[in-house]
């Protein structure tokens, strides 16, 4: 065996191990999500003619982490799509969806209607702000021009989860509390993926629309970008 054998070998054995490896974090990574969470059946949808599968697990790689925020917004488009497309494989081109919420909610999202692209990422305007007042998001549906709002239920959020929030961030949240915000989340993450979706979000109504103007690809994004720039402006100017 000459020289370059060896090190083609040798390469060859490295290269293999850094996959296993990668392999091996990436599983350990789903492994520490919610059983909930992984025994969750994943979205089927059609997007630009081709079929995606997109599950709860997929949308906590994307944003990071298993978000509670996130959680929700899943179970969300669940219901959203079930009662707009019914037995019918939804088709994304097919659909608008409107949130006022940051955070977990608008990276699921991303992922559902734009990809896995992270450079893509939506990232909020002024004005949208973190609030369980703001847990009601709006599916549209274009060519039947049928719409629904899912508000979560009542009581379902913890009440104080926003104001711990604030103190994890400013450093005055006290041991108990920061302990109570622990357990608030692991809650959400493994029980509302259980949860059937009308305990979730009751039995939405679903409306007729009528809509004016339009959007071109992209234009939102654009829109978001302008208005950041100009209240980071504004914010320097004061």
């Amino acid at each position: 065996m000459t020289w370059k054998t060896v090190l083609r070998w040798n390469i060859g054995c490295l290269f293999m191990s850094m996959v296993v490896a990668m392999a091996g974090a990436a599983w350990a990574e789903k492994a520490e999500y919610p059983q909930s969470a992984r025994d969750l059946p994943p979205l089927t949808v059609i997007q630009g003619g081709q079929e995606r599968l997109i599950s709860l697990c997929d949308a906590y790689d994307f944003h990071g982490n298993a978000c509670p925020g996130a959680t929700l917004g899943f179970m969300a488009v669940r219901y959203g799509l079930e009662i707009l497309f019914g037995e019918e494989t939804p088709n994304l081109d097919d659909l608008v969806v409107i949130s006022r919420s940051a955070g977990g909610p608008m990276d699921l999202f991303d992922l559902v209607m734009k990809g896995e692209d992270k450079s893509q990422r939506t990232w909020p305007p002024a004005g949208i702000e973190m609030g369980a007042e703001n847990f009601a998001f709006q599916f549209y549906r274009k060519s039947t021009m049928k719409g629904v709002t899912m508000r979560l239920r009542d009581g379902l959020w913890p009440g104080d989860w926003f104001q711990l929030r604030e103190k994890a961030k400013d450093g005055t949240i006290t041991e108990a509390e920061a302990e109570k915000r622990k357990r608030d989340r692991r809650h959400v993450i493994d029980t509302f993926p259980g949860m059937a979706l009308e305990e979730l979000f009751g039995e939405p109504e679903v409306y007729t629309f009528v809509f004016w103007g339009h959007m071109e690809q992209g234009e939102m994004d654009r829109l978001i970008r302008e208005q950041r720039r100009a209240s980071r402006q504004s914010q320097t100017t004061e």
